[in-house]
Order: C-alpha cells, then structure tokens, then sequence
C-alpha cells in the first residue's frame, strides 16, 4: 500500500521534509500516516479533504491529509489550513507530538521504540485506551510499516540508520555548561560560582518550584520542552516568583516602567520583545506564551547555525531567550552579552539540577 501511494506522495515531499525538520519527527513517519489516513489523498480529494463520513452525526469526522479528527465527541479539533496544506501538516504533527510525549510519560519504562509506537496507535484512537505494553493494534501496525518502506525509498542520506529519529529538542542533561558568573553567584551572596553555584541558587528555589509543579509539566509535555529547563528558567528569572512585583520584574528607570512579566519573565518592552503579557503571572497561559518564545528560539537557532548539534542549538536558543537571537554569534561565546554574562550556562546548570534531583 505505501508503494502503490509513493508516486502520489511526490508532491507533498517537500512540505513533509519541512514539517518533520520543524517538529523532529522522522518525515518517513508523517509519510506513512498520510498513506494510512487518506491514502496520499486519494479517498478524500472529491470531498474537499473530508474523510471518515460519519451517518450519525451526518457529517465528516476528519480532515487533511493526515485526518486530523474534528468530531466533537473525539479529538475535537479545529481543522487549521487546507487540506493538503503545510499548516495542516504542522497541526497533524503536532498532534502526534503531544500522543508521543503523553504516552511517554504514562509509559517510561517503555523503550523510546515503543513508546513511538505507542504516539502512533494514540494519534488513532487517543491515549486513553492504552494499558500495557504496545499490541500489534493495526493503526500502529500499518502506519509503521509504511513508514518502513518510506524510510527506505523517500528519505535522502543522513537520517538515523534505524528510522527512528530523538524526540524534544536535544538531551538536557549533555548540554555543555560552565554554570553560574560570579556575578551571578553574587546574588545569594554565595563564596563559588560555577556549577556549584547554579545547583545551589536551584535547591534554593526548589520549595517554592513546588507550587508550579503541575502546570511546569504539563506546558513542557504540551512543547516538547524538558520541564526541568522550564523550572530552571523559572529558578533564573524569577526565583520561582520571589522577587516579582505583583507579577512584574526588571525595573526600567528610563521608561519608568517594568520590562518583564511572570515567572518566566516575557519581554514586554517595546524595544526589546515587545510581546504582550498573556495570563497571570504564575498562570499556565503565561507559561505556554513564553516556552512558545523559547520554541521560537530554538527554531532560529536551528536555522542560523544548522551545522551545531542539537544540544548546542538548544543551548544557543536558552541564551537567544535573554538577548535574542541577534546577539548569539558564536558557540564559544554564547553567552556573551546576556545578563551576567552567563545566561544559558547557568540555566543549563539549574536544569541539569531539578533534572536529577528536583524530580521534573
């Protein structure tokens, strides 16, 4: 079946390369969902995108390419795009993405293998139906399968051997960091810097860390984004919101008015990010606007310096946070002219703590 759609499949490569480098899904796998959902769109064309008639309602239950599931009694979406569309694409992926994470974390001690297959089987019929150890269900079965055969045909030198390609946004846990200035360390009146500092300013901020648990793990779930990066920004900005003003941080004598807003603290200021607030301070919203910021970043930096490594990307990206993506030039010198002049390096530090010991 994925080779009699393959000639069909032609015609959306380059959108589905695009998608699957955005979202770092293997684009073979997006591939042999579009072949099991509607056929390289060969069953839904004469119905404008629509599939999956349902008598009942009296109505389609899908749309796109790769059948995003629009019934109100299912997935509930609103369709984004058209049908055969990148922005379809994107909505489909990031679909799959959120199944992938969530079955990751209702399954860990899944191997990544299966924990994919199980995304697979979830994008399908939802996670919820998931109790054990992955069975054959055919969805995943056939999606997988297909995409077998279009890792094999479709995909150009340099993919993983194994088809499989890593989830999220690079390993936390290797990024380089040299942690906390002086500067820095200064702050808590603390006699060492470095490494040692960033754990201690982390542990610190731990107990009141706390309180955000919930809302810190599910917006990274939602991202892609490691909720222990999500904490240590929270730990760097904010102090898990100690030293905030109703919400409001980074005084601006000049303006006579406060630059950054939550415990993430989005740049509000018109010369700098000038984005505006969204939420209370310590709201999920606020935490979703600004790890969307952080994905934005990590996006531009893959684009800027496509030549780094996922971790010196997602390094590149934490310090592009700060200062923008405009002032990160080099590797060495990430950090140079973010605030203390170790922006990345501490909060790389921070997270690597609440990773291995803050239990995010």
């Amino acid at each position: 079946m994925a080779e009699t759609d393959a000639e069909r499949m032609k015609k959306y490569r380059e959108k589905i390369m695009k998608v699957g480098d955005k979202y770092e899904i293997d684009p073979a796998l997006i591939a042999g969902i579009i072949s099991r959902e509607s056929r390289a769109g060969n069953t839904i064309k004469e119905n404008n995108g629509w599939g999956d008639y349902d008598p009942n309602r009296d109505a389609f239950n899908a749309y796109g390419l790769m059948q995003v599931d629009v019934n109100p009694n299912g997935g509930g979406h609103t369709p984004q795009g058209g049908w055969d569309s990148e922005e379809h694409l994107c909505q489909a992926t990031e679909i799959l993405v959120h199944f992938i994470n969530k079955i990751h974390e209702k399954f860990p001690n899944w191997s990544a293998e299966q924990q994919l297959k199980g995304g697979i089987a979830a994008y399908n019929m939802g996670d919820g139906k998931h109790y054990k150890k992955p069975l054959d269900i055919d969805f995943s079965v056939c999606s997988g399968s297909t995409y077998s055969f279009y890792f094999e045909i479709s995909i150009p030198s340099g993919r993983p051997e194994s088809g499989t390609r890593k989830m999220g946004y690079g390993d936390i846990m290797k990024v380089e960091t040299s942690g906390a200035s002086v500067r820095t360390a200064q702050q808590d009146k603390l006699t060492q810097s470095g490494v040692p500092a960033s754990h201690t300013m982390a542990k610190t901020d731990a107990g009141r860390m706390e309180k955000y648990r919930e809302k810190i793990t599910k917006v990274g779930h939602k991202y892609g984004i490691d909720p222990a990066l999500i904490a240590a920004i929270i730990s760097r900005e904010s102090r898990a919101g100690n030293v905030l003003h109703d919400g409001w941080g980074d005084y601006d004598q000049k303006r006579g008015a406060y630059n950054a807003w939550g415990l993430m603290q989005v740049d509000v200021n018109p010369n700098g990010g000038g984005h505006t607030a969204r939420g209370g301070w310590d709201s999920e919203e606020h935490l979703c606007q600004a790890t969307e910021i952080l994905v934005h970043f990590i996006n531009t930096i893959r684009g800027k310096f496509p030549t780094w490594s996922a971790e010196q990307q997602l390094k590149g990206a934490i310090a592009a946070y700060n200062m923008g993506d405009r002032n990160v030039r080099t590797y060495d010198n990430v950090d140079g002219g973010s605030a203390g002049g170790d922006y990345s390096n501490d909060v790389v530090a921070r997270a690597q703590w609440y990773k291995k010991y803050g239990g995010f």
